[in-house]
């Protein structure tokens, strides 16, 4: 069990919304985004080799690979990109979420993870529709698909709220069943940007450590943290100072190249994660022939 998931995803995500509040959604929190994001993916790359080696041994994740790259290099000079990566971050958000814990999802069915999946999926389109602009109709069947999901998973494992150590331990292990609608009945009132949920994607397992206790040995906690706190903070420093030469020199096309090529690397980092995580559901791993890695 994940004792403080609840409470520590919470923590992340008013965080990022408070950011997202405080500097707006222009170019310092798109640089803050970039210098959280690449080395995301970059370290992401670096602990997954391994599995993305052993993924291309397999011929269905061969193919997957060879034309996901292409694919995504398409964000650098496409814009419709976005509009695609926003859906298909939000499939890859909903799988993380609903798969964080495979002993927790070992306890429970396949419809039961799937309410959930479905239930973090269209409350994340929900609350970020502003940006989807996929009109009203479409809007409300998402936020009261997210709703009655939400219900119908909690009613289907209604037996773990019996007693109280038992709900804790349910609502840690499943705490997107009711951040994910919530979100939605926010966005009511407050439009969320979508990269307001990756920066908490960056930030949740970015700390992972913290959640996860027995996941790493000391020596490797120790270089975890090393790694993710120099990468990170080059990251956000050199993305803040060309915030200043966007300002005193407009050369914003620094950031326009380099916000691209943050969505390339970011479809391209979800492509592998589905072909090498062991968190991945076991439909995807069949279908992959998945090999080993590291989470991502």
């Amino acid at each position: 069990m994940n004792r403080r998931r609840l409470s520590f995803s919470l923590a992340v995500l008013v965080g990022c919304l408070l950011l997202h509040r405080v500097v707006g959604g222009g170019l310092v929190f798109e640089a803050i985004i970039l210098g959280t994001g690449y080395p995301h993916g970059l370290l992401g790359l670096k602990y997954s080799r391994r599995g993305i080696k052993a993924a291309m041994e397999r011929t269905p994740a061969k193919l997957t690979i060879l034309i996901a790259v292409p694919l995504g290099m398409l964000a650098i000079t496409y814009g419709w990109d976005v509009y695609a990566l926003i859906f298909y971050f939000g499939l890859h958000h909903a799988l993380s979420e609903t798969y964080f814990d495979n002993e927790a999802g070992s306890r429970h069915g396949s419809w039961s993870k799937g309410l959930l999946v479905l239930c973090i999926f269209s409350g994340y389109l929900s609350a970020t529709r502003a940006q989807l602009g996929l009109g009203f109709v479409c809007d409300a069947m998402l936020f009261i698909t997210a709703l009655a999901s939400s219900a119908a998973f909690l009613m289907l494992n209604r037996s773990e709220f019996a007693e109280r150590a038992r709900i804790i331990g349910f609502l840690n292990n499943h705490s997107w069943a009711l951040i994910g609608p919530a979100l939605a009945v926010l966005a009511v009132w407050y439009p969320i940007d979508w990269k307001v949920i990756i920066l908490y994607h960056f930030g949740f397992y970015g700390l992972l450590p913290l959640v996860k206790q027995g996941m790493l040995s000391d020596s490797n906690r120790r270089t975890f943290w090393i790694e993710g706190a120099v990468w990170n903070g080059l990251g956000i420093s050199v993305f803040l100072v060309m915030v200043l030469f966007a300002a005193v020199w407009n050369v914003q096309f620094l950031f326009s190249v380099s916000y691209q090529c943050f969505l390339a690397l970011t479809y391209m980092h979800i492509t592998w994660s589905f072909l090498i995580s062991p968190g991945n559901p076991v439909w995807i791993k069949s279908l992959f022939g998945q090999g080993s890695g590291v989470p991502a």
